[in-house]
């Protein structure tokens, strides 16, 4: 029997809620497929979804995964992408075994999700302290590493786009990072203050690479470089603390 897909909550239009809803019940009418739960997640369930921009991002837990089952989700899939609709297949026994691989992530689908159909499985899993500070760790470090080498490779040429790119996946591990020793995930409008105040660094840096894209005249070269460098700074300076966190 099917159980009814409830959007109620969310600020999704109702075209994509009967979307989503559709997508859902296709599913359910697929046989055999062994459906355990699905779960919505991400910025559908926050404030910050944007209908022509965001993905709405669906957990779907299965009994098990092959090629059979592959292969019966691939043209429903094909469809739901129309409409921005971004499955997650995965079976109970991975997510539970993948908490340590990827303890951010799902801390991140914890954080904002809405159980449509099923248990709430995702929210049972227990996610390590420290294997969340480990994969946070890596993150910053990569960051790091990879401004540095872009710097290099590019002599310096389009460094507003580098920051651009970087700053959101930054400021998403930093909120986890500071939820380390604040027991919550702060919200988005106020980890960049946050951060600057436990971290102690200057929080007019972050907010200027945050800004960079929607400025309307270019910054000048120097004035780039110059910003370049500080959130270089700040983002060796988080993955120092985070190394030393008990």
């Amino acid at each position: 029997m099917k159980e009814s897909i409830d959007l109620s909550g969310t600020k999704l239009s109702n075209k994509k809620k009967s979307s989503i809803t559709s997508f859902c019940k296709l599913l359910q009418d697929l046989p055999n497929l062994g459906i355990k739960s699905i779960t919505l997640y991400g910025s559908a369930v926050r404030d910050d979804y944007k209908p022509r921009k965001s993905d709405i991002n669906l957990l779907v837990i299965l009994e098990s995964i092959d090629l059979s089952i592959l292969k019966k989700v691939r043209n429903p899939v094909s469809r739901a992408r129309r409409h921005r609709i971004s499955p997650f297949f995965i079976t109970e026994k991975d997510l539970r075994s993948s908490a340590d691989v990827f303890p951010v992530k799902f801390l991140a689908m914890q954080e904002a999700r809405k159980v449509l159909f099923g248990p709430d499985v995702l929210g049972e899993i227990d996610i390590a302290r420290e294997h969340i500070r480990l994969r946070c760790e890596q993150e910053i470090k990569n960051v790091l590493l990879r401004l540095r080498r872009y710097y290099i490779m590019r002599g310096g040429r389009k460094l507003n786009q580098m920051m651009s790119s970087m700053i959101g996946g930054f400021l998403d591990t930093l909120r986890v990072v500071i939820s380390l020793t604040e027991k919550n995930l702060p919200s988005r409008k106020d980890v960049v203050n946050l951060a600057a105040e436990r971290f102690k660094f200057d929080a007019e840096i972050l907010q200027n690479v945050s800004n960079l894209p929607n400025r309307n005249s270019s910054l000048s070269g120097k004035k780039v470089e110059e910003l370049y460098d500080k959130f270089m700074t700040v983002v060796e300076k988080v993955a120092q603390i985070t190394d030393q966190m008990d």
